[in-house]
């Protein structure tokens, strides 16, 4: 357990902060800055089609099942946790940590629409083809199984049973009418998680940043001084005439890099997973890097704007913080809101993470594994409401970091393959 926690420390800390940096500069450099260069035609092109009369129905649900993937509890939780180990400057190092991202998962999906083959797509499918490797494929998938049955599972789980559970269900009901839920959705296939995400994803995002939206209005003679936090501390600068703190920059920065990293996880790998079974795969570049867009540019930006403009507060650890945040606006009402945002992104990210372990658990064992997997998914949904194992959520922390090591390594030895697949050309479309 010890060796555990310590190699994830050196992982989640060090070497991934490092390799998604590199990794990212990297495939930017072969991609001519795209998707962060021109990023006003990418959500033009992606968020724009979807109020269209002739949106893509099948692309809307990819779209969002994807997006309930990546959006969870980090966003709420996780944004006050980062304010509150690395100050107001985490959240630049977060902006910059999205930026990287939009990177990544552009290169990711780009290297995905040109390897996609017959009966394996995604990220299994560049890294087989790719590199005409049978381990890594192999890797990633038991690793990228491991941590849909852990941190997209198990960990969600015990969330809204938790949550569940303030409000007075017991554990074992919960995890029983999770798992039920589960079953309900699940039986019906990756339409019927399409659709209940295009449904639920629209109304939760939306009502959240309402909420959020509202709370920044009621203080907002405190935005400019939240901004100038930030920005002060991004960079270590302390009050005036203090100078700069050179250990309170690289805290800052390391924190928001690292809660950006689990926030939107790009670079783990995933997103070419959730972006699979697209018609249109060489768009889903795009599609990806809005989603990274979403999850940290705006959400996490909101409730790290909430936090930062409410007035102080004297709060011991995130949970707190956050609702002592949304109480200054909210009142008695902050509680239930938080519960129910809570509640539905942790199932939400259930929904997503299991396309994405289904492929995996595809992947390796052929499509007679999809029902075994539903069935070890639910037994672990009703499983993770009944207790809290720290050796479980580090082992599947663990996992959850290991996918990222064969996908930034095939990234950049197919970095010159990159520069020239262009997503949008007639070769791509497959």
């Amino acid at each position: 357990m010890h060796w555990l926690t310590a190699w994830n420390s050196l992982l989640w800390q060090w070497i991934l902060p490092v390799l998604l940096t590199v990794t990212a500069i990297v495939c930017g450099i072969r991609q001519r800055g795209k998707p962060v260069y021109g990023l006003g035609g990418v959500l033009r092109r992606t968020y724009g089609s979807l109020l269209s009369r002739n949106a893509d129905r099948q692309q809307r649900r990819v779209f969002a099942s994807a997006l309930a993937a990546t959006m969870g509890t980090g966003n709420l939780v996780g944004t006050a946790l980062a304010v509150m180990t690395g100050g107001a400057g985490a959240v630049f190092w977060m902006w910059m940590s999205a930026l990287l991202g939009m990177l990544l998962v552009y290169a990711e999906n780009r290297l995905a629409a040109r390897y996609r083959r017959d009966g394996l797509a995604g990220t299994a499918a560049y890294l087989r083809f790719g590199l005409n490797s049978r381990f890594l494929p192999v890797f990633f998938s038991v690793c990228c199984m491991l941590a849909a049955l852990g941190m997209g599972d198990l960990a969600q789980s015990s969330t809204v049973a938790q949550t569940a559970h303030s409000f007075g269900m017991p554990l074992p009901a919960a995890g029983c009418v999770t798992a039920a839920l589960l079953l309900l959705i699940l039986s019906g296939g990756g339409k019927r998680i399409g659709g209940v995400a295009a449904w639920l994803m629209p109304l939760l995002c939306g009502g959240y940043l309402l909420g959020c939206f509202w709370l920044i209005a009621l203080h907002f003679r405190a935005l400019p001084g939240a901004f100038m936090q930030i920005l002060r501390g991004a960079f270590g600068m302390r009050a005036a005439g203090a100078g700069i703190s050179a250990a309170a920059f690289l805290g800052s920065m390391r924190t928001g890099i690292c809660r950006g990293m689990f926030s939107h996880e790009a670079g783990l790998g995933s997103s070419a997973m959730l972006h699979m079974d697209a018609d249109n795969a060489a768009a889903q570049c795009e599609w990806a890097a809005a989603e990274v867009f979403a999850d940290t540019l705006v959400s996490c930006t909101a409730t790290a704007l909430v936090i930062l403009t409410a007035p102080a507060s004297g709060a011991q650890d995130a949970a707190e913080l956050l609702l002592d945040a949304f109480s200054s606006g909210l009142g008695q009402y902050a509680r239930v809101f938080l519960g129910i945002c809570m509640m539905l992104l942790a199932f939400a990210t259930m929904l997503g993470w299991y396309r994405c372990g289904e492929g995996c658990a595809c992947a390796l064992f052929g499509m007679r594994a999809a029902p075994v997997f539903r069935a070890a998914y639910l037994l672990a949904a009703f499983a993770g409401a009944l207790g809290e194992p720290v050796w479980i959520w580090t082992f599947c922390d663990c996992m959850n970091g290991m996918t990222a090591l064969p996908n930034l390594y095939t990234l950049l030895r197919l970095h010159s393959v990159q520069a020239e697949t262009q997503p949008h050309s007639e070769s791509d479309q497959l």
